[in-house]
């Protein structure tokens, strides 16, 4: 083809050109945003408009799944395998970066074709179908090797990382409802999700709806959906619920203790056959969807008050599993640091070491805000210090034990000795009981007596309100 023929070749016709062909064709951009989908590609994937959607997000609401621009982005090649919408239809996916002056990725430009074709073409259904296990196994591993490099709570030797280890592998291919119970920031988001990813729907959607973020007027139509009509404002086509869209997957409610009580039934009747309505619909709907349910609140306090059915409760707890706090799990500490600072050193190209004070000084924190908390300090370390070696010093102004390390130092000057040893003992133990929320370990870790323990309670004023020690 001559110079003065590529010539004729402008964008409108090679738009055209491109909405000729009946193989779905996709252009995003580095970051996974669509920029641009030919004819074929808006008609297979009927979900409205696909451009300037993410395909990340529609791989987590399971539109397909693998994304395959995801695949080229995190391997940096050309990639070609099977791909499972939606609609359960199948795939043969290939995807491939352009590159910029750099060399980096640019955009990415996929192609699909349905598999069934292929099938035909090749005359090989039997080989096609093994190549799709295979291809569907590896992407299995795939995923499960990125998640333990991510999901930071499999970090650590300690007894009960171990525990929690052993137990989602024992429990992923029991196909019934788990509850999970912890603290904000000791990871159930990232628990749950390992399950799915361990069970056999793990090439199926995982869908997370946060119960405590979306105002209880709305939640009913976002997990059942609504049928057109069904109310003044209603999307005119209908909507889509989560139940729906999580058919054959996950469905991950969050902060299951703030649901409102009077849809309480109607999650009850799913979760024991697994049928529902549609707003606006009297028909009944089926779905196979594996539950898991997480909270950070007592949820049989909540019955007792009445906020909370009794029936639901025992529903959801079939398979209860509490995931510890940080401070119950203090050998894992230190290589959480170490986690975070290495995936951080290469999220910022940085190169930052921690000094042995500051490991130690973050060892013996609270840490209240569990590993998200230790996950965003490190984060912040990395960006904010400008030395090889973060320091002490690098911790910021309002982090508490900096905070009281730095006020016991100003203030020296201004007491005398045994006042100043007063203030650094009351400190130690103050921190002591926090961690262990108990006078006879705090004792038995500071090598003092119980009885000492309370005595000093008294000296300092001390007293305990919900296991934390503060002063009167």
């Amino acid at each position: 083809m001559t110079a003065d023929v590529l010539q004729q070749f402008d964008g409108e016709l090679l738009i055209k050109i491109l909405n000729t062909l009946k193989d779905p064709i996709w252009i995003n951009d580095k970051n996974g945003n669509v920029l641009w989908v030919n004819q074929a590609a808006a008609e297979t994937f009927s979900i409205g408009e696909l451009i300037g959607n993410n395909v990340f997000e529609m791989e987590k609401q399971g539109v397909f799944s693998p994304s395959i621009s995801r695949l080229v982005i995190e391997q940096k090649r050309f990639i070609s395998t099977a791909q499972i919408t939606q609609d359960h239809g199948r795939l043969l996916v290939s995807g491939d970066y352009i590159p910029d002056e750099n060399g980096d990725i640019q955009y990415i430009v996929t192609h699909a074709r349905q598999l069934s074709q292929a099938i035909n073409q090749s005359s090989e259904l039997e080989k096609v179908e093994s190549i799709l296990q295979l291809y569907k196994q590896q992407i299995r591993e795939l995923i499960l090797q990125k998640n333990q490099q991510d999901e930071d709570f499999y970090v650590g030797n300690s007894k009960a990382a171990q525990s929690i280890s052993v137990w989602s592998q024992k429990i992923a291919d029991i196909d019934t409802t788990i509850l999970l119970t912890g603290e904000t920031g000791v990871g159930k988001t990232a628990f749950a999700y390992r399950i799915h990813q361990l069970s056999s729907r793990n090439h199926k959607p995982f869908i997370h709806l946060d119960c405590g973020a979306i105002p209880e007027s709305l939640i009913e139509s976002e997990l059942f959906g609504y049928k057109k009509g069904a109310f003044t404002g209603a999307n005119v086509n209908g909507k889509l619920g989560l139940i729906a869209a999580a058919d054959q997957g996950t469905l991950f409610l969050d902060e299951i203790g703030e649901f409102p009580l009077h849809l309480q039934s109607k999650l009850l009747q799913f979760l024991q056959n697994k049928t529902y309505r549609m707003i606006g619909d009297n028909q009944v709907q089926q779905a196979d969807v594996r539950i898991i349910a997480a909270t950070n609140v007592n949820l049989m306090e909540r019955v007792k008050e009445g906020t909370f059915r009794k029936d639901l409760f025992y529903r959801l707890n079939i398979l209860p599993m509490k995931i510890p706090p940080l401070r119950e799990r203090k050998e894992d500490i230190i290589p959480l640091l170490n986690f975070y600072l290495s995936k951080f050193n290469q999220k910022y190209s940085r190169r930052q070491t921690l000094t042995k004070n500051l490991m130690d000084t973050l060892y013996n924190y609270s840490w209240e805000g569990n590993i998200r908390e230790l996950e965003n300090l490190m984060e912040r370390l990395v960006i904010t210090s400008t030395g090889p070696k973060i320091v002490l010093e690098d911790l910021p102004s309002d982090f508490p034990l900096q905070q009281s390390q730095q006020m016991l130092l100003q203030n020296i000057e201004d007491m005398s000795l045994p006042i100043y040893l007063e203030q650094i003992e009351k400190s130690i133990l103050i921190k002591t009981y926090n961690e262990t929320n108990s006078t006879w370990k705090t004792a038995k870790k500071l090598g003092v007596s119980q009885s000492y323990i309370i005595r000093r309670l008294k000296k300092f004023n001390l007293r305990i309100s919900e296991k934390k020690l503060v002063e009167e």
